[in-house]
């Protein structure tokens, strides 16, 4: 029945349903509305929300949105991965029904106060949000939010700056904290109206990168303190600070890479070499307990003799990222190569080849080189078959033998432990693979007629060897 009433009611058109209340009299209609309201709380702040004229009571969304969040909380105080995207469903329809019906009638102040309730309920409860929805949520919010601030009048603006600081200074989530530091600092930097936002920024950057530096106890602080250290310096910069008073700035916060990486980079914007270059020095030295941020320095210190004409420094330079910092880099190994003829190359090669350390995979090089022979020695002293099959397809042509043979040995050595059928699999799999090169076939018969012998014991693995045949 309910289906029937369901598919009657959706051929209604327009039309009908205009004669329909046309025919009925004022006193039918209100009637009518206020039972049906009073059926539906929801229902009714719409309602409030077309005619306008009303103070919109978001009490009543607010107990709505309470009651949704309860019902998929239960007793277990948290949402599982299985209902999280029906929950995050239900938020998401209110700001895209409520809340847009109040920006549509101008209701800027409260279509804010809702959103902010959704975004808190929504990012304040435990949840199992593997596929990202609630990030999708709190992104929803902030754009609206921006939205607001677009056409809302400066009182408006004002409420929202507040309600913004105020909530990053109580502490939220990091998906929340994200999402209010965005539309703090890529809407309200861009204005500097009545609020005077670009002062009340940098006030607010500065006193929040000196609290996080106070933070001593915390494994994350330097991510932090860094970060509105950054906010910081882009204030100082839209208000016009001049470069002395920034890179003064900088040097209070000299301890942490970020700030020193932008340091370096606006030297070398603006053509202070000298000063880039000493940056860069120190950094590699403060910085050695980190191997991967030394290799970009270093990089960036190759750059910065390169574009400021040093000529023999960047030569030195870039043999120190071959041999040293980044060895293996195929781009700094072709540039050095640029600086020497033909001729002179080989003996060059070599010096590298014997600087390299013993961590070191020069791999890449002798394939750049087409030096196969050594390629091939490496792959053959490497463990395990990963290396092999890395560069199996340009060594089996000439090195089909001893391709084989290594594949050998390594199957060997596995076989030589017992497995389960999924392992067994595997190693029928490599046989395969081996069955592909020249001369393959024939090893591969040899490995299995002994493995059959060997390892009659084994259902599973003799069941998986019988692909191959007697």
């Amino acid at each position: 029945m309910t289906k029937t009433n369901k598919k009657i009611q959706n051929t209604y058109g327009q039309d009908e349903i205009a004669a329909a209340v046309s025919a009925a009299g004022e006193a039918e209609i209100r009637a009518f509305l206020i039972q049906i309201l009073q059926k539906d709380q929801t229902l009714f702040a719409k309602f409030q929300a077309a005619i306008g004229g009303l103070r919109l009571d978001i009490s009543r969304y607010e107990k709505k949105i309470d009651m949704i969040t309860q019902t998929y909380l239960g007793t277990r105080g948290y949402i599982p991965y299985q209902e999280a995207n029906s929950f995050l469903d239900e938020m998401s329809a209110f700001l895209e029904s409520d809340v847009e019906a109040m920006l549509e009638k101008e209701a800027y102040a409260q279509a804010f106060e809702l959103s902010c309730y959704i975004f808190l309920k929504a990012g304040g409860v435990e949840i199992d949000d593997s596929d990202g929805g609630l990030g999708e949520l709190l992104d929803e919010c902030a754009d609206i939010w921006e939205t607001i601030l677009e056409d809302a009048d400066s009182k408006v603006r004002g409420e929202i700056f507040e309600w913004l600081t105020g909530h990053l200074d109580s502490g939220v989530s990091d998906y929340m904290e994200e999402s209010m530091e965005q539309v703090l600092m890529d809407t309200f930097s861009d204005w500097d109206d009545s609020g005077d936002y670009t002062e009340k920024l940098l006030a607010y950057t500065k006193r929040k990168a000196q609290e996080r530096r106070k933070e001593t106890d915390s494994w994350n602080s330097g991510y932090y303190v860094q970060k509105w250290a950054l906010y910081h310096i882009r204030m100082m910069e839209k208000a016009g600070f001049c470069e002395d008073e920034i890179l003064k700035y900088c040097k209070e916060y000299w301890s942490y890479t970020k700030v020193r990486t932008y340091y370096i980079e606006t030297c070398m914007k603006q053509k202070n070499y000298d000063q880039a270059i000493a940056a860069l020095q120190e950094s590699m030295q403060m910085d050695a307990a980190k191997p991967g941020q030394v290799s970009l320095f270093a990089e960036k210190l190759k750059e910065a003799y390169r574009m400021s004409g040093r000529q023999e420094d960047y030569k030195k330079q870039l043999w120190k990222l071959v041999t040293q910092d980044d060895p293996g880099n195929l781009d700094h190994f072709r540039e050095l190569k640029s600086f020497y003829q033909e001729h002179e190359w080989k003996g060059v090669r070599e010096e590298i080849f014997q600087a390299l350390s013993a961590y070191a995979h020069p791999d890449r090089l002798y394939l750049e080189e087409g030096m196969y022979d050594r390629l091939l020695e490496y792959v053959l002293q490497a463990k395990g078959l990963y290396t092999l099959q890395k560069y199996e397809n340009v060594l089996k042509k000439n090195y089909a033998e001893q391709i084989l043979a290594k594949y050998e040995k390594e199957l060997n050595e596995m076989a030589a432990r017992a497995a389960d059928r999924r392992r067994y699999q595997e190693w029928a799999a490599l046989l395969r693979r081996m069955a592909r090169i020249e001369g393959g076939d024939a090893k591969v018969h040899k490995i299995v007629a002994d493995w059959r012998v060997r390892y009659k014991n084994r259902p599973a693995m003799i069941e998986e060897l019988k692909q191959f045949g007697q």
